[in-house]
């Protein structure tokens, strides 16, 4: 099954990308978080606005991951896309959020202790889809800059 969903930037990845532009240290999309925290509990077949001050993916409870991110393309000028897969065994649960995570892969500063952290780049929730060791998900994740 394949879902496309469009996820709001964190402040803390705008925070980044100010920082980038500063002074060069550099980040990567690689990883993505599923989890349980983006549907109304009441009405699971309504979403929770993504909070951009987030540090941590939404949860209800479930979370599964981080998974390495399966591709990535530019499907306009401004916008990449990144191909999340989950496999038959993976995160079977109800899911309804989908986080991506950078990764710091260069710093300007020698021995910077901050190459290879990782923070919260994007969410994006959407309503509760359940997916059972029968199911793989492929989430096509659109961000706009």
């Amino acid at each position: 099954m394949s879902f496309s969903v469009i996820a709001t930037v964190t402040d803390q990845a705008k925070q980044r990308i100010a920082q980038m532009l500063r002074d060069g240290k550099s980040f990567q999309v690689s990883h993505f978080r599923v989890s349980d925290g983006g549907h109304v509990p009441a009405q699971p077949t309504e979403s929770i606005a993504p909070d951009p001050a987030a540090t941590d993916c939404p949860t209800a409870g479930f979370t599964f991951g981080p998974v390495s991110i399966s591709s990535t393309s530019l499907i306009s000028p401004f916008c990449p896309q990144f191909v999340a897969q989950l496999l038959s065994g993976d995160a079977n649960h109800g899911l309804s959020s989908i986080c991506l995570i950078a990764t710091i892969v260069y710093s300007p500063v020698t021995d910077d202790p901050d190459v290879g952290n990782t923070f919260l780049f994007a969410v994006a929730n959407h309503p509760l889809k359940s997916k059972t060791a029968a199911d793989t998900f492929t989430y096509l994740v659109q961000i706009q800059l």
